[in-house]
């Protein structure tokens, strides 16, 4: 369930569930292109080095009725996050990074009790079978198999059981949710489908796309580069004519190609227009559907490319649209009601925080915003809205400036002296 997905995320719940759960959502981008390689890789291992003093990981950092904290138990959390974060944060601003994670690890734990409080109230239970039903959902959209996936999880720091408990969590907390929606979602109207399609049109639009697959030869590593590549031009022309004598193209591209697609038959999916690097674009761009290239030479290596179609842009009507529409706008409404009720929850909660660095507001008041200043207009004749219409606001183009629009830029105000400087002087000479 997407929105849920999303809601978790916020609200800092299981988040190695969230993260492949969010990686199983994205479509993998065709390897050899200018994104990302499509299988997700383990992090490298990266020791962090500290100079924070030891703790006692059995001092507890809060607690929550009878449910505590301790220092050891927030040193697990937090160890998998900053791996992940190690060489993306500069050094200088880990301890700032790990007091903020720190923080998100203390709401977490907070939010999770008051959870788990009203899930034992409501009889929710998930069955062993609906967990490995979710978990190898997971998986199978990743092209992962288990010991992969495992694998995976373990270069970021958790193992396997964790990821499981973590899965469950969401899965208890969707059936809770699932609770909280009855009678409280609106059937959007005609009028807020149609403006939802008008100001979200990109969503509607499918550019021009073209379903390819390849076989890659790379030059091997090697002192002597140009050797490297013509060796690999040659194995390419050999593979390539090995096709056009009837050999299956998608079973040499298994047995052959450097690329990770290889085990899809080289099978690049539909990408749209502008994806590949040029020489791959060009080439492909001049093909027929069914037909094959010859020996392409990109950067990666060398290529033999084979069109399976070419697909032209296209827009989905709003008739064709408004299913999903409705569905986006039920979302919405969806989500608004997980945050009202983890609000709630928060408000709830009854924290005992045992050092005062630690304390923090869980509802903090939001800063307000500052009204609009109020500007004298004619009075305009009545006009009746449609009370079922979304509520449109439209800029008066006579409207005086504000401040910030008012005040002159530099540039201006030099551009006025100069004008100014250049009037005199030549008032001067009349």
């Amino acid at each position: 369930m997407r929105l849920l997905i999303s809601v978790l995320a916020v609200m800092v719940i299981g988040t190695l569930s969230q993260t492949f759960a969010a990686d199983a959502n994205t479509a993998a981008p065709a390897p050899e292109t200018k994104v990302a390689p499509a299988k997700p890789v383990a992090p490298a291992e990266i020791v962090i080095e500290t100079n924070e003093p030891a703790v006692d990981p059995n001092a507890v950092v809060l607690a929550i009725g009878d449910t505590k904290l301790t220092e050891g138990q927030l040193a697990k959390i937090l160890a998998p996050r900053m791996k992940q974060m190690a060489g993306r944060v500069p050094a200088n601003m880990m301890g700032q990074y790990k007091q903020q994670m720190r923080k998100q690890a203390m709401e977490q734990t907070i939010i999770e009790t008051m959870l788990n409080e009203k899930e034992k109230a409501a009889n929710i239970t998930v069955s062993q079978a609906e967990l490995d039903e979710q978990i190898n959902k997971q998986i199978a959209q990743q092209n992962l198999t288990l010991d992969d996936f495992k694998s995976l999880l373990k270069g970021y720091g958790v193992d396997f059981s964790e990821y499981q408990e973590n899965m469950k969590k969401r899965a208890m907390f969707e059936k809770l949710m699932e609770s909280q929606f009855v009678g409280k979602i609106k059937e959007p109207n005609d009028a807020e489908v149609k403006a939802y399609y008008e100001q979200n049109a990109q969503q509607f639009t499918t550019p021009e796309s073209i379903h390819a697959k390849h076989i890659l030869v790379r030059p091997a590593d090697g002192n002597d580069p140009n050797k490297a590549k013509l060796e690999a031009k040659a194995k390419a022309q050999e593979l390539l004519a090995k096709v056009k004598a009837g050999a299956e193209f998608e079973t040499v591209a298994k047995e052959n190609s450097a690329c990770p697609s290889a085990k899809e038959g080289g099978d690049l999916g539909v990408q749209p227009k502008g994806t590949f690097v040029p020489e791959f674009e060009k080439a492909a761009n001049a093909l027929k559907p069914g037909e094959m290239s010859d020996v392409v030479e990109t950067q990666f290596g060398y290529h033999i490319i084979k069109l399976v179609e070419r697909l032209d842009a296209n827009t989905t009507s709003l008739e064709n649209a408004k299913a999903k529409i409705a569905a986006e706008l039920g979302d919405k409404q969806k989500e608004q009601i997980v945050m009202d009720y983890i609000q709630n929850l928060k408000s709830e909660a009854k924290v005992n925080f045992t050092n005062e660095a630690d304390k923090f507001d869980l509802n903090p008041p939001k800063p307000p915003v500052a009204a609009p200043p109020v500007r004298k207009a004619e009075p305009k004749a009545e006009v009746k809205a449609d009370a079922n219409a979304p509520k449109e606001i439209k800029a008066d183009a006579n409207a005086p400036k504000t401040t910030s629009e008012a005040v002159k830029t530099p540039a201006e105000e030099k551009a006025d002296k100069k004008a100014a400087k250049a009037k005199k002087k030549a008032d001067k000479k009349k």
